[in-house]
């Protein structure tokens, strides 16, 4: 739903009020604690109300502290509210579902992933961050769901090219003979294509979160020079070289002038070409105009139109030479002496580099982008082992066997027919107090099917028992949130009543008094006196505010004759400011 820009404030104003009328922490849990309000069946003990009122009065430093009683009023009206939304069923409609769970879910993630880890990568991330490195890498690709045998003969084969790499064979000439990458060889120009020069491997410079984890982390661990071991992502086997390490460029601005040296150009051309880049050369270095010969003379006619300028670019969008020419440039208006890269001949001014900030400027963003990166799944292997401990995780791997004679080729089709292992019972895991059997197992390799690269049938199906697996303990980790952490069920039940109070609000005061135009003229010439004007035209802002408050007013007196409020008066009088 799409709001107005004050509907977005107030409803940032309202969850301001819940998170303080209901931020009861574990002291209303207290034994011997008496009831101090009732509204409906609905009890509110003496410290509930208590924290309430010093959190919102003490705690969060207001301008001008309320009174017990004057508190009183204004939180009695607010659970007014929010129990006229639920007795409305407004706690039952699909858009406040939907909301309500991806707040739960957002909220739920702390606890289902380990903060310790999580903490550990947000500083790897940060450290690997404060350099670029160029990489050369060779792969040979390796289904995912590859037998052991197949994986044993692959990454027997690289060991083999590693070793020839460190007998003194060329990287780049074992890359272009057998690297399945195909950026490592080049393509002859067709109808349709230009033709490209291969990179024989060289992935050129990159930082964090430029590659997938597992092939980073190899960079990232590899000396300058030398050749690691293979390694596997879900490409297949890699060995790289990492060729340089340069502190980090972070984002670039840049203007260049370019002539264009293509594949296939004749040697005396290209020799031109340089003589050309050196005179082009010579005259900005005695002060001509940057932008004015670039526009002239620049082959790169996109940037040619903006005085050479080119978009922002991090070091992976760009090749080697030119990120090498940028990191050699460290003031604005720098400019590099000719740059030759497979594209053709450079001159370049830096006009702005933008390097990585300080780490407590960029922890939360590089907490949040760790949560949606491939790498989270670290933090939540390690929730998983502990999970497994805790709810005394037993099961029987043995009954997957069963399954690799009846699940055939055609699960990667998305056709497989579940009924075909209808016959096979049996446990395959237990934990806490739940059974999965075979069937559960079953329904979800059905359910999870669909069209899909062939793979062998055992390591498939092994493969889908881990995330069968994994998501049966997270789920009832998290189906057990609200029970195992008082404070997780409160923030929930603060998310609750804040979309109810919010929605109430807007359908009873908000949209009501913009839409009722009647009333609001009727409002309006009750109260001219008010207003220095003619015509509510003139006034109708001011006018529809105080409408909003009128109808407030008169809604919270409806509401409490409604519903059977009742107070303790005198358990009232012995809370105060101090009140612990």
């Amino acid at each position: 739903m799409l709001y107005p820009k004050p509907i977005i404030m107030r409803r940032i104003t309202i969850f301001v009020i819940v998170l303080l009328m209901t931020s009861s922490g574990l002291i209303a849990g207290q034994n011997n604690d008496p009831v101090l309000i009732r509204i409906e069946d609905k009890e509110i003990t003496r410290s509930r109300f208590a924290d309430i009122y010093r959190k919102n009065n003490l705690e969060s430093m207001v301008a001008e502290p309320k009174e017990v009683d004057e508190y009183l009023e204004m939180y009695i009206n607010f659970r007014l509210k929010v129990l006229e939304a639920v007795n409305q069923g407004m706690d039952t409609t699909t858009s406040f579902l939907e909301e309500l769970r991806g707040y739960r879910d957002q909220l739920a993630r702390q606890y289902l992933t380990d903060n310790e880890v999580t903490e550990e990568l947000v500083r790897e991330a940060w450290e690997r961050g404060q350099y670029d490195l160029r990489v050369s890498h060779i792969l040979m690709n390796l289904d995912p769901y590859a037998p052991a045998d197949d994986t044993l003969q692959v990454y027997e084969q690289m060991l083999k090219v590693r070793q020839r790499i460190l007998d003194g064979e060329p990287f780049s000439e074992l890359a272009l003979e057998m690297s399945d990458d195909p950026s490592a060889h080049g393509r002859e120009a067709t109808a349709t294509q230009p033709a490209r020069r291969g990179n024989a491997g060289d992935l050129g410079y990159f930082s964090v979160f430029h590659m997938v984890y597992d092939f980073e982390t190899a960079a990232y661990n590899t000396p300058v020079g030398e050749v690691s071991m293979p390694f596997r992502t879900n490409f297949g086997y890699h060995i790289i070289k990492v060729a340089d390490r340069l502190p980090a460029m972070g984002r670039a601005r840049v203007a260049h002038i370019m002539l264009m040296t293509p594949v296939g150009m004749d040697e005396d051309d290209i020799k031109e070409k340089e003589n050309q880049i050196n005179d082009l050369h010579r005259r900005v270095m005695e002060g001509e105009d940057f932008g004015e010969l670039a526009g002239i003379y620049s082959e790169d006619r996109q940037s040619a139109t903006r005085n050479g300028e080119m978009p922002a670019f991090t070091s992976n969008r760009m090749v080697s030479q030119f990120i090498q020419a940028i990191s050699k440039l460290e003031n604005p208006g720098d400019i590099s002496p000719p740059v030759r890269t497979d594209f053709g001949w450079h001159i370049i001014k830096l006009l702005e580099k933008t390097t990585p900030p300080p780490f407590e400027d960029v922890h939360a963003d590089l907490r949040n982008r760790i949560q949606r990166d491939e790498r989270s799944q670290l933090s939540q292997q390690a929730v998983l082992k502990r999970l497994k401990n805790q709810y005394g995780f037993t099961e029987n791997p043995e009954k997957l066997s069963e399954l690799y004679e009846i699940v055939d080729a055609t699960i990667f089709n998305g056709t497989w027919d579940k009924s075909k292992a209808q016959s096979l019972t049996g446990a395959v895991a237990t934990f806490g107090d739940q059974t999965y059997d075979i069937q559960d197992f079953v329904s979800f390799l059905d359910e999870t099917q669909r069209r899909q690269t062939p793979a062998a049938i055992p390591s498939y199906i092994n493969q889908q028992y881990d995330r069968f697996i994994n998501e049966m303990l997270i789920g009832y980790k998290d189906s057990r949130l609200e029970e195992m952490y008082p404070e997780f069920r409160e923030v929930v039940q603060e998310y609750h009543d804040g979309i109810l109070l919010f929605e109430i609000t807007d359908r009873e005061v908000w949209s009501r008094a913009t839409v009722d135009t009647l009333g609001l003229e009727r409002f309006f010439e009750a109260n001219r006196d008010r207003y220095q004007a003619g015509e509510l035209s003139e006034v109708r802002g001011m006018v529809i505010a105080d409408y909003q408050n009128y109808l407030e007013e008169e809604w919270v007196l409806n509401l409490r004759k409604k519903y059977e409020i009742w107070v303790d008066e005198d358990l009232l009088k012995t809370i105060t400011f101090e009140d612990k």
